[in-house]
């Protein structure tokens, strides 16, 4: 599906540091229309800043990409739509690009500024040949915009470290490659239900976690013990866009998307008052960074079965199993921590009773100094 009758604001540069290469809401719709078949009426502005900071990185990690304008990286996700079985080195999946000829980058002519007249053109009249670092660094782009997928230059690391990343070898198609980033496993019918106290506000509030919001789905529910803190993958709205589309081209499974929406309905649930005003809260202050759609999911009846969750189940004991075993590090923790409740009993009777041994100390020791006072001066 080309866009060729788009309007001109997609003929503007990708990777531009110029203002005037901004998308508009006009454009924002056409993109959101052709990722996502489907035209959303929801706020997309957390996409369109992850959007724009990726566009960003990539520039500033001087990796070179063929493709040139937003159009061009549309047409390129319609292709890989179209050849998602095929190896990413086939002579399908290529055939988007010139013909490919091994040249440095940098003198390419995929690298080289085309004038306006020339944007209007596909890549494949645009240019004779085609760099093959180009052409590769193209897909990676175009899968970190389309399925927020961290997979690409290493150079993107550099400036993002933390983050995990994905490798998509030249003889895995699209499909094999999200099947490795998602791998199913079955838990079993014999796992208790996620019990209500699992959730973010209590995560943080009693386990001492840190809740740390990802743009890369990849990175959805990874617990890191080294310094406490989970991700969650907020981006609601993209998922909500993917999963009406029934067309065979769609890459992410639909499991995984209805899964991904469930687990933030378990750990956000919009009935609990306390994780909605955390939410909001935290919100408030990244109001741009983050989709306001991720505290606002409707939790089906199956969802606290553990063995519904093919895709993010071992992520999901995982978190179960490290905050009942989380220790209260100081009396906010020991106060709020209610899940032993004879524990918590113990603890609160022994700090009482040694409140009252210190304070009857206190008392008894003045007396005695008063009492000694008075008879020196009777």
């Amino acid at each position: 599906m080309s866009l060729q009758g788009s309007g001109p604001n997609l003929h503007k540069l990708l990777l531009s540091e110029d203002p005037d290469d901004v998308l508009d809401k006009r454009s924002q719709d056409q993109i959101i229309a052709s990722l996502w078949s489907s035209q959303q009426h929801h706020d997309s502005s957390a996409y369109f800043q992850y959007f724009k900071a990726e566009c960003d990185a990539w520039r500033l990690s001087g990796s070179a990409v063929a493709i040139q304008t937003y159009r061009d990286f549309l047409d390129l996700t319609e292709h890989l739509k179209r050849t998602r079985n095929q190896k990413r080195s086939s002579s399908a999946v290529l055939d988007f690009f010139p013909p490919l000829q091994p040249t440095d980058e940098k003198t390419s002519p995929c690298a080289e500024e085309s004038n306006l007249e020339q944007l209007h053109l596909t890549l494949r009249d645009r240019f004779p040949f085609c760099d093959p670092a180009s052409a590769t660094n193209s897909i990676f782009l175009a899968v970190r915009l389309w399925l927020m997928l961290n997979v690409g230059s290493s150079a993107i690391l550099t400036l993002f470290p933390g983050r995990s990343s994905l490798g998509w070898t030249e003889d895995q198609s699209l499909d094999s490659f999200i099947d490795t980033c998602f791998p199913v496993s079955e838990l079993g019918p014999t796992l208790s239900q996620w019990p209500f106290s699992l959730n973010v506000y209590n995560l943080q509030r009693i386990g001492g976690f840190d809740i740390v919001w990802t743009d890369h789905l990849a990175d959805h529910l990874y617990l890191n013990e080294d310094i406490g803190t989970i991700s969650v993958y907020h981006h609601v709205q993209v998922l909500r866009g993917l999963l009406p589309n029934k067309s065979p081209d769609q890459a992410l499974p639909d499991g995984l998307i209805v899964e991904t929406l469930q687990t933030l309905a378990l750990l956000i649930p919009r009935a609990n008052r306390d994780c909605t005003k955390w939410f909001q809260r935290i919100h408030v202050k990244n109001a741009k960074d983050i989709d306001q759609g991720a505290g606002d999911v409707e939790l089906w009846h199956w969802a606290r079965s553990p063995e519904k969750y093919k895709f993010w189940g071992q992520r999901l004991i995982t978190i179960k199993l490290a905050y009942e075993t989380s220790e209260p590090k100081n009396l906010g923790q020991w106060w709020h921590d209610r899940r032993s409740k004879v524990q918590w009993y113990t603890f609160w009777v022994a700090i009482l009773v040694l409140i009252l041994t210190i304070v009857f100390g206190l008392i008894q020791s003045i007396t005695g100094v008063m009492q000694v006072y008075y008879a020196a001066h009777p």
